[in-house]
């Protein structure tokens, strides 16, 4: 027969106290004398006792659902039917990092797919996250219009929380490894400029292309995927006008697809061309005939932290914050280093 699950009324009547007791007792709450309060955690631990959550999050009228999505904007592409976030390393590892920590923290997270923001779905869930919002973003504008908690990873433009990374000090600290063996004249590599952290990076590059009295070069792929951006970029390096050594990428796809062309022309890697990610993946390190230079940009940890800044409004315990993400470089054979040069 299946045994029956252990109830706080059990754990009640086994310390010999009343439920309501055993409750405040668990829940760290009311005026519960500190013996007590022990006896009854030990108790429950003893008789295998674990919250129902679902009826925890009903009495505090939740369903104990979270929703993650990225940016319909930033999600754009051509090829239609096709999620592109799923073909970015980055989005799932976020996805991963945010998951978990929103099961330790007693609610189930899940993907919404970018192309669909049903209200129905949204109307079901406790609050959302908006990764690489846009400005007027359609999904953080559902979610707002609904009055259903919001915070996004990347700034937002509606007052909303948000955690991020420093990309124009990663974007810089990039492109001073790309100079730091020969002058380097690196050409911008993007799909789409809608998102912060994309006019973070471009701003970055224009500063430091002006400072160093280089023409910047901006490559603009049709959308986010290998196969997306990999006619563009190839006709750029095959062009007898071409006016880069290196390409700086927004993307891990971008950066793959060019390492591919690279190759495919028979140029020499990082010594005919250098290549460098603002986004790095597991791609880049062991699928590429070169692994590639990339910024960490933590994504685990900013779903982590989305899901903390989300939780915490629902509780009332903060008010809006907003909190950065130090990124760090990871150099692999894509670039120039000291013991390279000639």
């Amino acid at each position: 027969m299946k045994q029956r699950r252990t109830t706080i009324k059990d754990v009640a009547h086994e310390a010999g106290v009343s439920v309501a007791t055993a409750s405040e007792a668990l829940n760290g709450k009311g005026r519960v004398a500190a013996a007590t309060r022990q006896h009854v955690i030990d108790t429950a631990a003893r008789l295998g006792y674990t919250a129902n959550r679902l009826a925890k999050n009903l009495n505090a009228g939740r369903t104990g659902s979270l929703v993650l999505s990225v940016s319909p904007t930033s999600a754009n592409t051509t090829a239609s039917g096709v999620q592109p976030e799923w073909d970015i390393d980055y989005y799932f590892r976020v996805l991963s990092g945010a998951s978990a920590h929103a099961f330790h923290r007693g609610f189930l997270l899940s993907m919404l797919p970018s192309s669909t923001p049903s209200p129905a779905f949204l109307s079901a869930a406790d609050g959302l996250i908006v990764v690489d919002p846009s400005e007027n973003d359609p999904l953080v504008h559902a979610a707002t219009t609904a009055g259903l908690p919001c915070v996004t990873i990347g700034r937002n433009w509606d007052d909303l929380s948000w955690v991020d990374n420093d990309f124009a000090a990663g974007t810089t600290t990039a492109l001073s490894h790309l100079s730091a063996v020969r002058p380097a004249r690196p050409a911008l590599f993007l799909s789409e400029t809608s998102s912060s952290y994309v006019r973070d990076e471009l701003s970055a590059y224009l500063d430091w292309c002006s400072s160093a009295g280089v023409d910047p070069v901006i490559l603009r792929s049709p959308g986010p995927r290998v196969d997306e951006a990999e006619a563009t970029i190839h006709a750029a390096l095959a062009s007898p006008e071409r006016r880069f050594d290196a390409v700086l990428t927004t993307l891990d796809t971008l950066a793959h697809a060019t390492e591919r062309s690279a190759q495919a022309l028979g140029l020499r890697i990082p010594d005919d061309l250098q290549v460098l990610s603002l986004t790095d993946s597991r791609s880049l390190d062991y699928g590429l005939n070169t692994p590639v230079t990339a910024l960490d940009l933590q994504p685990i940890r900013l779903g982590e932290i989305a899901v903390d800044l989300l939780l915490d409004g629902l509780d009332g315990t903060t008010e809006r914050r907003r909190e950065l993400v130090p990124t760090a470089l990871t150099v692999r054979g894509s670039t120039l280093q000291p013991e390279d040069a000639s």
